[in-house]
């Protein structure tokens, strides 16, 4: 049965412990032996100004996963992701806002945008609102800096640059929209 539509206004915003989660799942994906995209669920609330913010990220270690691509083979695997994604946002008291994967560095290459299997996957989940993409590569110094289209990160202690850019649902096509992070305040010292 189709949900309601989304409604919300951009940028999306994103709690900044999610965007760690993001960046240190796309890792972990990054340095398996050969090299493999993560895939997950996004969890949120509307704001009173009608923003979306994502508190929470959670891993789905289900589907086939690649360096190239997730892939979930049949229908059982499909339901089950569905099963699993509702009742986690049960769990965690928050609504389930779409779905994010990661695209990794293969030969000094990273595809920057959504592929066409990326697309119609997305256009076909209607539970989904955003797609958010976590691009991961390994770099020297050069650092990037966030973008009004993009939220972007770097790891001294890795080397490794990340950029999240996040994908809606608009009218009949997908655009990509803004997204920035809420910072914690939070200072954590070691």
């Amino acid at each position: 049965m189709p949900s309601q539509p989304l409604v919300f206004r951009p940028p999306v915003l994103f709690h900044e412990d999610a965007v760690r989660e993001l960046c240190r799942l796309a890792r972990r994906g990054y340095e398996t032996k050969q090299k493999r995209e993560t895939f997950g669920f996004l969890y949120g609330s509307l704001s009173a100004r009608r923003r979306l913010v994502i508190r929470r990220v959670q891993y789905y270690r289900g589907g086939l996963k690649s360096r190239s691509g997730i892939l979930f083979p049949d229908w059982p695997s499909i339901y089950r992701s569905m099963r699993r994604r509702r009742e986690l946002g049960r769990e965690f008291g928050l609504r389930l806002v779409g779905n994010f994967h990661s695209h990794v560095e293969i030969g000094g290459w990273v595809l920057r945008g959504l592929s066409a299997e990326d697309r119609q996957s997305f256009r076909q989940d209607e539970q989904a609102a955003l797609e958010a993409v976590v691009f991961v590569w390994a770099g020297g110094g050069n650092h990037f800096a966030s973008s009004p289209r993009a939220v972007v990160a770097y790891e001294p202690s890795t080397g490794y640059h990340y950029r999240v850019r996040v994908y809606a649902k608009l009218g009949n096509g997908i655009r990509l929209t803004r997204a920035r992070v809420i910072r914690s305040g939070i200072i954590i010292v070691h």
